[in-house]
């Protein structure tokens, strides 16, 4: 599986993760409107999310439970994966939450978090506005007119520099869990701007290729969302 392409490795990891189980069980902490990942038939799942109005708007999900992605209604040592989708940069204190993903996991499961990158230059634009001006851009330059109603899937940012890829691997193996893969990606927000605007793509590109040639291919600040695979080490197994 080639690494240009985050997501379908994510997803090839939890499909290989829960091949073979009769009833794997996955948490979706902070499920949402809807699942981003796939899973094998037969596979039990949970949503969790703080919000009755994200609950109501799940139609894919059987099982909904309102809750907190930092104190979960789950029992510990319960799950063979847990999603945590665009929940932790809403977070005043993320690391609470990491945590108590981490606990739900059994020995030899799958943690799957996906959140914008800090360090993009999306990520810096969305740290360092208000609220409106997030509702602005999305309504007046990306055209999505539930911006700023019920049925927006955006919510308010805290947005803690914690959460930059560095310190994330640190709050992620400081709960006992093995770093699977750590990858940035351009996520939708960019590339609905790169196909709705074309100033706007001639802009990224500018800017892709400059930040990689300044810091020699370190660094893209076109790179906005990070996804994560980490892992619960099995019996006998080195974290």
């Amino acid at each position: 599986m080639s690494v240009a392409d985050p997501l379908a490795q994510a997803q090839a990891q939890v499909t290989e993760a829960l091949r073979g189980h009769r009833a794997a069980r996955v948490i979706e902490a902070g499920c949402g409107a809807r699942s981003h990942l796939a899973y094998p038939p037969g596979t039990q799942v949970v949503g969790v999310d703080l919000l009755r109005s994200q609950l109501r708007r799940n139609v894919e999900t059987r099982l909904l439970v309102q809750g907190d992605v930092t104190r979960l209604p789950v029992a510990s040592a319960s799950a063979d994966l847990v999603v945590c989708w665009d929940v932790l940069e809403h977070l005043p204190a993320p690391q609470f939450a990491i945590r108590e993903v981490a606990r739900l996991l059994r020995p030899g499961g799958l943690l799957v978090l996906a959140l914008p990158n800090i360090l993009s230059l999306k990520g810096l634009v969305t740290r360092l506005t208000p609220w409106w001006f997030h509702v602005w851009v999305y309504r007046r330059v990306l055209g999505d007119r539930s911006a700023g109603t019920e049925a927006f899937d955006q919510f308010p940012t805290a947005f803690r520099f914690t959460l930059r890829p560095t310190g994330l691997r640190r709050l992620i193996e400081a709960t006992g869990l093995r770093v699977e893969s750590l990858a940035l990606y351009e996520g939708p927000v960019p590339q609905h701007l790169r196909r709705r605007h074309r100033v706007a793509d001639v802009l990224l590109g500018a800017a892709s290729t400059g930040t990689r040639a300044v810091t020699l291919g370190r660094y893209d600040t076109t790179l906005s969302d990070i996804v994560v695979v980490a892992s619960r080490p099995g019996a006998g197994e080195a974290a």
